[in-house]
């Protein structure tokens, strides 16, 4: 994406509800590529946009609000 704002999300949720998450994420505009993990974070998110207000707003409006997600961890990449 070039000059584009990058973070990733780790998601908490239960196991049976992995499949319908990742389903509401094809709604989500900013989101760039979504990976199951192992762990006490089963869903990890990266999500691109020209600006990170873009995904601050996704995160806030869109992500933290789908059903099945119980937990959420934002890491913002930093570029120096």
């Amino acid at each position: 994406m070039g000059n584009s704002s990058v973070a990733f999300v780790l998601i908490m949720c239960k196991f049976e509800s992995i499949s319908e998450i990742l389903q509401q994420m094809n709604e989500v505009d900013v989101v760039a590529e979504t990976a199951i993990v192992v762990g006490p974070w089963k869903i990890i998110v990266k999500l691109e946009a020209t600006d990170l207000d873009h995904i601050r707003e996704a995160i806030r409006w869109k992500l933290r609000k789908m059903t099945g997600i119980e937990s959420t961890l934002t890491l913002v990449e930093y570029m120096s």
